[in-house]
């Protein structure tokens, strides 16, 4: 008889959430700066041209700025699921052993 079933390493899942919370805190210094770019506009030249580089330059900054906050926050809540999920195997894992041991 065979027994189908899969085995979770927590200790391998809180490794994970490390790693996602690193690469959190990775994409959050660029999406810093984007805000700190997108705070204070670049200057343009006085010429239509200029005006609609800077414009542009302004829009993308912004969606940028956006985007990488974005995945920053996305990264974190991961990382926080990742962390809850370790801990709940880590527990549960705990748990039958203080009953399987207190059987004994």
């Amino acid at each position: 008889m065979s027994t189908h079933g899969y085995r979770v390493d927590p200790g391998a899942l809180e490794s994970y959430a490390a790693l996602l919370a690193a690469a959190r805190d990775a994409v959050r210094h660029p999406a810093e700066r984007l805000a700190a770019l997108d705070a204070e506009p670049i200057v343009p030249g006085a010429f239509a041209e200029a005006q609609a580089l800077a414009e542009q330059h302004a829009a993308m900054v912004t969606a940028l700025a956006g985007l990488t906050t974005a995945v920053a926050a996305a990264l974190g809540f991961a990382g926080e699921v990742t962390g809850t999920i370790a801990a709940g195997y880590r527990e549960t894992d705990r748990a039958v052993a203080d009953t399987y041991l207190g059987a004994v």
